[in-house]
């Protein structure tokens, strides 16, 4: 791992007040309205080593200016600027937090050297990318590729010592993969008799073979119908997979070759905490039923959480929040998820560019400890009337309703 550098000695540790104080009286949650790396220096007195998550949203040095800041700025300074900032990141996490900067391709490199620098190149835990739009409008009409992406860069403050909380994602269509169908799901598991899933979906409408479905009910509607049989009846829908025959045990080596030697029968190797691996022909056999959630529409298919974050629209949250903040303001949804993967009820996260608030908000929402700070008129005119509505219980937009927030929480304001 790369040397931890230290904060910077120029940074100024002087003292801020409390100007104000809006809910709860009894609560930690902060807003600052100072230079980040000032406040930084400052916190590290309370809060170092307190910090699960950090959400690092800085200007991207695009070369415009706004009327809210100016993002227009050389290379040199930019990194000039950022690095000292996240090196008084560094000390305020928890041993086993985790960072996420995000930054479009302006700055992606060196935001990577950066961080590299900083964590050490073996803290970097993903570079995910975030689409955020589509190639439509005057988008369309570019020649080259479309530039249509963020990406967050997730390090971790330790290597190896961030345990994130998994995350499932609704599949968009059915995993087709999953197209065969346990017939005798009571028997014992070595008689086993598998048939195509199409088979007995058609049998199930009525029908003698799959083809007959087809031609009487018509090609997309049995397919329609398969998948409705398929998530009705998901714990005897599998798929088989070739295993990882290098990356798996010597014991499961073992079954692996007996499977494929006795073929036609499913074989069952226990492993003590974990699931029993089952084989068939070799292949391991997986059900579609560890893929399936309810909700309040029906089943619905799920897969991990990738490095490819394309199901967070950004489009129709202009107001979110009741705030407008063109083109710099995220999703509460985006936040949603990088608190869901990195907390629990009751941590810490630091937001130090926090603009017009989406990350107190959401962690507010989702009963998260938060501390936000930003230099800009920004946090007057727009942080502030927010995080007073979403405290007072008024601001019913973005993740409210899924949280079953009502209000209740409040915050004070430094300075």
């Amino acid at each position: 791992m790369a040397p931890r550098t230290q904060v910077a000695a120029s940074a100024i540790t002087a003292p801020f007040a409390t100007v104000r104080s809006v809910g709860r009286r009894d609560t930690d949650n902060r807003l600052i309205h100072a230079d980040n790396l000032r406040a930084l220096s400052w916190l590290r007195g309370e809060f170092e080593g307190r910090f699960r998550c950090v959400y690092v949203d800085p200007p991207f040095n695009t070369g415009r200016t706004f009327a809210e800041y100016d993002d227009a700025r050389t290379p040199l300074e930019w990194r000039e600027f950022m690095k000292p900032r996240l090196q008084a990141i560094l000390p305020l996490m928890a041993d086993d937090g985790v960072l996420f900067f995000e930054i479009d391709d302006s700055e992606l490199g060196p935001a990577i050297t950066l961080c590299d620098e900083v964590f050490g190149r073996s803290a970097r835990v993903s570079i995910i990318t975030v689409v955020r739009s589509a190639a439509t409008g005057h988008k369309a009409s570019n020649r080259g590729p479309v530039n249509v992406s963020d990406f967050i860069l997730v390090y971790e403050k330790t290597k190896g010592s961030w345990r994130p909380f998994a995350q499932k994602v609704l599949r968009r269509g059915y995993d087709r993969a999953y197209r065969s169908f346990l017939v005798n799901p009571g028997a014992r598991h070595d008689a086993w008799r598998f048939e195509s899933l199409a088979t007995a979906a058609a049998r199930d409408a009525g029908f003698a073979t799959p083809l007959a479905a087809r031609r009487a009910l018509g090609a997309g509607t049995f397919e329609r119908t398969s998948v409705a049989f398929a998530l009705a009846h998901k714990d005897q829908v599998v798929r088989f997979a070739q295993p990882r025959y290098e990356a798996v045990s010597r014991a499961a080596q073992i079954a692996i070759d007996v499977s494929r030697r006795k073929r036609g029968r499913v074989l069952r190797l226990s492993r003590p905490g974990h699931a029993d691996l089952l084989l068939f022909n070799g292949n391991r056999v997986l059900f579609l039923g560890k893929k399936v959630i309810e909700t309040a529409s029906g089943p619905q298919l799920v897969e991990p959480l990738t490095n490819v974050w394309d199901d967070v629209p950004f489009q129709g949250i202009a107001k979110e929040g009741g705030v407008v903040f063109p083109r710099n303001k995220k999703p509460e949804r985006l936040i949603e998820r990088v608190l869901s993967l990195s907390t629990s009820a009751g941590d810490w996260v630091l937001d130090p560019f926090v603009g017009s608030g989406t990350t107190a908000a959401v962690a507010e929402k989702m009963g998260r400890r938060w501390i936000g700070i930003d230099d800009g008129e920004v946090l007057k005119s727009l942080a502030i009337p927010r995080l007073t509505r979403v405290v007072s219980g008024e601001d019913l937009a973005g993740v409210t309703r899924g949280h079953g927030y009502a209000g209740g929480g409040g915050f004070a304001v430094f300075a």
